[in-house]
């Protein structure tokens, strides 16, 4: 990774260390720029719902729909002050076992996340316009060995790069 290359300026960015990645999916760390510490996750249902806790209680990006659930409680509009506490550069520096990946999510509309995901060990980036389509993108780049997969990140998508350069 070339640290000079990748350029933080969104305060939303998490980066994604992936540790183990098997049969069983993927298991790691997250870091974001308001804890010292790293949110743990064991599955990439975990890791997707912690990442939409932090981005509401940052409130950024902001959801244009409200989470829906079975149970009759609402959910909680009593968001937390988040007070900055690393540098960006830090979130450079640290690394997954298998792989590390920079998100910022640029919107959240249609009950669903836009933006782009940075592979940090190969240094290439690729918008997704859904949450299914980023995940895609990491198990594409974390399962190297097919064909179809590793293909994802290396394809220059144009027409989508130049519909998120207008945004």
């Amino acid at each position: 990774m070339q640290p000079s290359n990748i350029r933080i300026f969104s305060r939303n960015i998490i980066c994604n260390c992936v540790n183990q990645c098997g049969p069983n999916g993927i298991q790691g760390e997250l870091y974001h720029l308001y804890s010292d510490e790293p949110i743990r996750y064991r599955d990439a249902f975990e890791m997707l719902i912690l990442m939409e806790k932090f981005y509401d209680n940052l409130n950024f990006p902001m959801a244009s729909t409200e989470t829906r659930s079975f149970s009759k409680r609402k959910p909680s509009s009593n968001r937390k002050e988040m007070i900055k506490m690393e540098q960006d550069e830090k979130l450079l520096k640290v690394k997954g076992s298998k792989g590390t990946f920079l998100i910022q999510v640029q919107y959240r509309q249609n009950a669903t996340w836009q933006g782009k995901v940075v592979c940090a060990d190969e240094n290439k980036t690729q918008y997704f316009r859904s949450t299914l389509e980023l995940m895609k993108l990491i198990d594409g780049a974390l399962n190297k060995g097919s064909e179809e997969t590793t293909a994802e990140f290396e394809e220059s998508d144009n027409s989508r790069e130049k519909q998120y350069a207008t945004s």
